[in-house]
């Protein structure tokens, strides 16, 4: 069984007292945020081979030692860590990025470069107070080079899906709006993010991007 924490908010950062906990008692109680339907999710080495952290500051993770403490108690551990440009708009409250990019060699220094993926996730391209179009790759090769000095071979993306939910939160800044680029500029996104990233040895793959995938050239290498 594999655990994954979380995809809903960010453990790692913020919860990781109560997650303890749950692994003390052999199991977290989990509701069904639609229907608040209770489900039972055990907790225990075995049947639980693995857990997998999501995180986009593992920095209070990595300073408590909580890493260790669940290896000792039998458990494998991935990290899917999220390090996109700091743009003040689009990653507010976050430690600066020379602060993740050391997180990220201090996970790969304690946990193995096999145990961490690093996510540009997502690509996200917005106009703010009447301006040109911008985006948040302006520090994509900057975390690349970390990466790759880390000993990291992969890099998920994905295009920013626009639910309601984040378009209630952009709608609060005045003046500023999210923008989806077409299928043709989304290509040319993917191919120039695969060139940079190969560069480095470093692979490109994609998460629930199928459309854009089917309109990638044969000679690329991305994958799902």
């Amino acid at each position: 069984m594999i655990v994954s924490a979380s995809r809903r908010t960010d453990i790692p950062a913020f919860y990781m007292p109560w997650f303890m906990q749950g692994i003390e008692r052999g199991a977290f109680t989990v509701a069904n945020p639609f229907n608040r339907r209770i489900t039972r999710v055990p907790a225990t080495a075995p049947p639980v081979h693995t857990i997998v952290f999501w995180s986009k500051n593992f920095g209070p993770f990595l300073e408590a030692g909580w890493g260790e403490r669940l290896v000792g108690k039998g458990y494998h551990l991935y990290f899917q860590f999220t390090l996109n440009s700091q743009d003040p708009l689009l990653e507010p409250n976050l430690p600066a990025l020379s602060q993740r990019l050391e997180q990220l060699h201090r996970l790969c220094e304690r946990f193995g470069p096999p145990a961490v993926n690093w996510r540009l996730d997502p690509i996200c391209h917005y106009r703010w107070n009447g301006g040109g179009t911008r985006d948040n790759l302006g520090d994509a090769e900057r975390i690349a080079d970390a990466a790759a000095a880390a000993g990291l071979r992969a890099c998920t993306t994905s295009f920013l899906d626009p639910y309601a939910k984040i378009a209630k939160r952009a709608a609060r800044l005045n003046g500023f709006a999210f923008v989806e680029p077409p299928p043709p500029r989304r290509v040319e996104i993917l191919l120039d993010l695969e060139r940079r990233l190969a560069a480095r040895d470093i692979r490109l793959f994609t998460c629930c991007e199928s459309a854009t995938l089917g309109d990638l050239p044969g000679h690329s290498k991305i994958a799902a």
